[in-house]
Order: structure tokens, then sequence, then C-alpha cells
């Protein structure tokens, strides 16, 4: 199935009413039940970046620098869902979302739902293989002294960060997968023409959209972000001494 399409990575913010947030994703792919094989059928994976003011972490160094002024990024948070054709009557539908809240990472507070393109609403038969992991990051920090010119622009970097030792930078957060399997008669066939699943709690919801039709096929200018990069080490830089 992989091989016909290409999944498109759409992102959107949706404001709604009051504080509540709804974010959407979306992947234009063929029908998995176009091509009939022996194999269970994948979808592809819809992938939805979010962020936290409160979650930063050090711009990574340009390509030939060892190091790097010290810049912080938003970290991204990765909220992602695929599913599995298990037959026509059974989905199984796997789901990631990462928060920096343990509550809020654990799928099973969550209500999640299955609509499609005919107005069918279904609620999951079971959550299986729910678990929720806490994931750290950590990099060096240096204060080392620099060299200014006569306009006050740094010309170069001393080695002296042992004289001023720094704890390490940490970040964490939490990363809750489960499966949700809807059993229905007929809840997948050849004809739809796009399914969407809704995570949501009270303030926030995930929507996440496949499309099967073949005006939705075009590929998308934006790509999916690379988010496994660790940052490299990076340096403060004080006034020149």
């Amino acid at each position: 199935m992989r091989g016909r399409g290409l999944g498109v990575f759409v992102l959107s913010l949706v404001a709604a009413g009051g504080c509540s947030r709804t974010f959407q994703g979306s992947v234009a792919q063929p029908n998995p039940l176009d091509t009939p094989t022996e194999t269970l059928r994948d979808s592809e994976k819809v992938v939805i970046i979010t962020g936290d003011m409160e979650l930063r972490k050090p711009r990574p160094a340009l390509p030939g620098q060892r190091v790097s002024l010290m810049r912080n990024d938003r970290y991204p948070l990765r909220n992602e869902a695929s599913f599995t054709v298990v037959s026509r009557d059974r989905l199984r539908f796997h789901v990631q979302i990462e928060h920096k809240w343990q509550e809020w990472a654990d799928l099973r507070t969550w209500s999640v739902y299955l609509i499609d393109n005919q107005g069918h609403r279904y609620l999951p038969e079971s959550t299986e293989h729910a678990r929720t992991r806490h994931v750290v990051e950590m990099w060096d920090y240096e204060v080392r002294s620099v060299r200014r010119n006569m306009y006050g622009d740094i010309v170069s970097i001393n080695e002296d960060g042992w004289k001023r030792r720094q704890p390490l930078g940490s970040l964490s957060v939490f990363r809750g997968k489960a499966d949700f399997v809807f059993y229905k008669r007929d809840i997948f066939t050849a004809d739809l023409s796009w399914v969407k699943l809704i995570v949501q709690r009270p303030g926030q919801a995930f929507e996440f959209t496949w499309q099967f039709t073949e005006e939705d096929m075009a590929p998308s200018a934006e790509p999916e972000p690379s988010l496994d990069q660790p940052p490299p080490a990076s340096i403060e830089a004080p006034e020149s001494l």
C-alpha cells in the first residue's frame, strides 16, 4: 500500500470556544482496501507537533561548528496516530501523546471516538497496551569567555569552560502510547473517502484524519520535521574578560 501513495503531513491549530484548543493533522493516501493483500493493511502516520512555553532546548550548532552560543528553541511534542485494518470489521489505532504532565500523557484519561464521511460514529471496543514512559534529555552547559573586536562583535571563544563548571541542563516529558480497537460489521470499506479519529479531554483535542480520495493526494509543500536529532552541547558567552 505504501508504494502507491505518499503520506502528506499537515498541521493546523483551530481555536475553539473558551480556552479549548483543537489540533488537526491529516494525510492523503490510497484506501488500504484498494489492493487486497494477505497481510494486515497499515495506514500512513499522522503527526501533529505541539509545544509548551516551559519546554525549551538548546538550538543545534550550525554545520561545521562544534559549539554554539546559547539559544533556546521550543521543544517539539510529537503527537501521532496510525491504524491497521485487521479486517473489514475491526480497526486498530495506534496513538501517541507527549506532554509535560504524566496524567495528560496517559491515554486512558482521554476520550476517543471515530467518525467517517458516511456519518458513522464509533466508540472503541477496548483500549490495549496503554503505557506511559518518562523521557529525559540532557546537555552540557559551558560558560566561556569571548574575544571581541573594536565593534563589539565576537571574533573567538576561549577554551576556558573548565573555570566555571555548570550543572547539566535537562528536560523531561511523558510519552503515552495506547491501541484503540474498534469493532463493527463493515466498519471499514473500500468506498470510504475519509476517516477521522478524535482524541480529546477538557481543554484540548486532537483530530487525526486520513483522506482516501484522489483530489486529496497532491503532495504537501511542508515536509514532516525531523525530531530525532539530539541537541548538541551549547555554551553561554559572557562579556569579554
